[in-house]
């Protein structure tokens, strides 16, 4: 059984979400931030049959691209920021997102973490670094990061990020939450979401994992 939503993202401020209600301070954007471009489309797919785990395929388009993903089991959809995808649980505790980054050499090129260790502190002014790492998606590796600050200078929050290069540019993932949920989550949540990612392969097509109910 297949049942299938499309979602035009608009390009509005998320608000109303009490894990975003005071987020990080970001005065003026760097150039390799996504601003100005096109809407992320997004259609979710339901799966459901013999032998398959009944599961949410999320198909994203942005200009040229495409990718997909499976949605993680307690997350939905919020269409309220054009300017990425984002995902969040139903009690409000995490929020995932998804944007590529602009005018930033993809390719064989590995990103280089200095970089992004810096973008970081450069848009978020007040955030600390609490680790430095690797994560992969798409058979590629990046830099990744733990990150900590306080909202609005007084709400803590905790963060993880990753940027995965691929043939279409540099990928930014993040999982956020408060610091006492961050600790349980911050492994599963993000690598089964980097886990399930997909980008199309030599023939154009976006091949999504099999997920069965047979162990």
């Amino acid at each position: 059984m297949r049942s299938t939503e499309v979602v035009s993202l608009v390009f509005v401020v998320l608000a109303n979400v009490p894990l975003l209600a005071q987020p990080m301070n970001s005065p003026s954007a760097p150039p390799n931030w996504a601003t100005n471009r096109p809407a992320y489309v997004t259609r979710i797919e339901h799966v459901a049959g013999p032998g398959l785990l009944p599961a949410n395929f999320a198909y994203v388009t942005f200009g040229t691209n495409k990718f997909g993903f499976v949605v993680p089991e307690g997350f939905h959809l919020d269409t309220k920021d054009g300017q990425k995808v984002t995902l969040v649980s139903t009690d409000l505790n995490y929020l995932l997102t998804f944007r590529m980054l602009e005018s930033v050499p993809a390719g064989d090129v590995e990103p280089d973490p200095a970089y992004y260790r810096q973008l970081l502190l450069d848009s978020h002014p007040g955030v600390k670094v609490l680790e430095e790492f690797t994560l992969t998606a798409v058979s590629r590796q990046g830099p990744a990061f733990d990150l900590f600050w306080k909202a609005a200078g007084t709400v803590l929050r905790q963060k993880r990020v990753a940027f995965i290069p691929c043939a279409a540019g540099v990928l930014e993932f993040s999982l956020v939450s408060s610091p006492e949920k961050f600790e349980a989550a911050k492994g599963p949540l993000l690598n089964t979401f980097l886990l399930t990612f997909r980008v199309p392969e030599a023939d154009g097509r976006i091949r999504m994992p099999v997920l069965s109910d047979r162990f």
